[in-house]
């Protein structure tokens, strides 16, 4: 074999290995990195720690027995017992950090980082080392080593992973055999020797989960289209000027990006106005297109905030150099250090709802119990949405909270109906969940789920749910 598979893993590299997906994605990072580590073990060099002498044929099973150590005990089963695996010269056991910066054909940690950053379109101080030790990107979210052991996993996973180096290109497989191929050096050529400046192109997901089912998809040459997503969309077509959507291509491809200045048709002023800019991205976000934006809002001319513009309401956009006057002295300090798309993620992570730049409350839900089992309990809603275990656990967080004596007495009025039902016969969950005070979003997704959940907390929000109940009562009454 002539070729020798002897990359460190950098941010490129392992982009490369998940085409169209982001890093900054844990399913998708933690992916990459075993797809290189891989890689090393069909093509590395004797001296590496993780090559296998497998020969030119080889099937999963046997790339499994060489790869694994107590392998009948701990990874032949595809039930995940391999996290009790704590053996430490199995592969299993080492974490995402040790692979990146601490073992053969490491990286330099500060610069991994850098680049990470960038490729990922990140904040300068987002926390990289942090979302490494935790796979998430939620600040409270505590370490996890096991989530972090990203080989001490189903057997599933891995023989998807073999396929994923299949579709790359990296290996042949007719069915059982999978088989080394002679000349697989033009696959992947570091940066410094590339010929082409084009970056593929990366469009988001945000739901973690969700993110890498477009990539798997994606290769469908030959065969009948078998993935599709379906997205609603409340815009009128002929509403959506196009032209926008190439004019902030171009915007953003600028260094630094300039300012916008905006004419906008805004629905709450009833009247067109002129608004100056820092545009950072755009959103798909519950049936329409949005810009998201920081500078002088609709509302408010002489005050700098963030904002959600709809797209389809924007009549006219021209950009605006930084020297001009007419820009707005607060905005003009974010040429040194301009907001970046994560800073609205991490903010979307943090309670529910778009407008992620509105005050940050916490609800307390209570669902059906038939319906609960069925649609809400083991569903993901959002980042901070956790059910209360039993009656202890909501007054141990009721205690934390500085509430008033009426909304004490609500909740207290719920506990107590919960301690006095028999625990093997529950006839309600209860849950909490972060959200943005009057984000219509938010209301609506209450709204959805109708008489099956009650709003215990706060009372403002349970006082609009009671209200739009009864006025939507008397549209109805015979």
């Amino acid at each position: 074999m002539e070729f020798t598979f002897e990359y460190s893993p950098t941010v490129d590299l392992l982009s490369h290995l998940v085409p169209r997906q982001s890093l900054s994605s844990p399913i998708c990072l933690s992916k990459a990195v075993r797809l290189w580590v891989m890689l090393r073990s069909i093509y590395g060099h004797e001296s590496d720690p993780v090559y296998c002498d497998l020969g030119h044929s080889f099937t999963s099973l046997e790339w499994r027995n060489a790869f694994f150590t107590d392998v009948a005990d701990f990874h032949q089963q595809f039930d995940g017992n391999s996290l009790e695996h704590l053996n430490p010269d199995c592969h299993c056991n080492q974490t995402i950090h040790y692979w990146l910066f601490e073992g053969y054909l490491r990286e330099e940690e500060q610069k991994w980082y850098q680049n990470f950053i960038n490729a990922c379109c990140l904040n300068h101080d987002a926390p990289v080392a942090s979302f490494l030790q935790s796979l998430t990107w939620n600040s409270k979210a505590p370490a996890n080593p096991k989530k972090n052991r990203i080989f001490a996993c189903v057997g599933k996973t891995l023989k998807n992973n073999l396929k994923d180096l299949v579709k790359l290109g990296y290996v042949d497989h007719d069915g059982k055999n999978y088989y080394q191929k002679e000349d697989i050096a033009k696959l992947y050529q570091p940066p410094e020797i590339k010929n082409s400046d084009k970056k593929n192109i990366v469009i988001p997901i945000i739901h973690e989960d969700l993110s890498e089912v477009p990539g798997i998809f994606q290769e469908t040459e030959g065969e009948i289209q078998r993935f599709f997503m379906h997205v609603d969309y409340a815009v009128a077509r002929k509403d959506l000027d196009s032209d926008l959507l190439y004019q902030f291509k171009e915007i953003w491809q600028e260094n630094p990006f300039p300012v916008v200045k905006l004419k906008y048709e805004s629905a709450s002023l009833h009247r067109l106005v002129e608004r100056i800019i820092h545009p950072v991205c755009l959103y798909y976000y519950q049936r329409a297109l949005y810009l998201c934006g920081y500078g002088q809002t609709p509302k408010h001319r002489n005050k700098i905030d963030w904002y959600n513009y709809r797209l389809d309401r924007i009549r006219h956009c021209e950009t605006l150099d930084w020297s001009d006057d007419a820009i707005p002295t607060l905005l003009k300090d974010q040429e040194k250090k301009p907001f970046t798309p994560h800073y609205i993620d991490q903010q979307l992570r943090q309670a529910l709802g778009f407008d992620f730049y509105k005050p940050q409350k916490t609800m307390v839900l209570r669902f059906n119990q038939e319906f609960s089992e069925k649609y809400i309990d083991e569903s993901f809603r959002h980042e901070t949405f956790t059910k209360f275990s039993n009656p202890k656990a909501l007054a141990s967080w009721q205690k934390k909270q500085a509430l008033s004596a009426t909304e004490n007495q609500q909740l207290n009025k719920y506990l107590d109906q919960w301690r006095n039902t028999d625990p093997n016969n529950p006839t309600h969950s209860y849950y909490r969940m972060d959200y943005r005070v009057d984000d219509n979003n938010v209301v609506m997704r209450l709204r959805a789920w109708g008489p099956n959940v009650e709003v215990l907390f706060p009372m403002q929000l349970r006082q609009r749910m009671a209200d739009d109940s009864k006025t939507m009562a008397t549209l109805y009454q015979f």
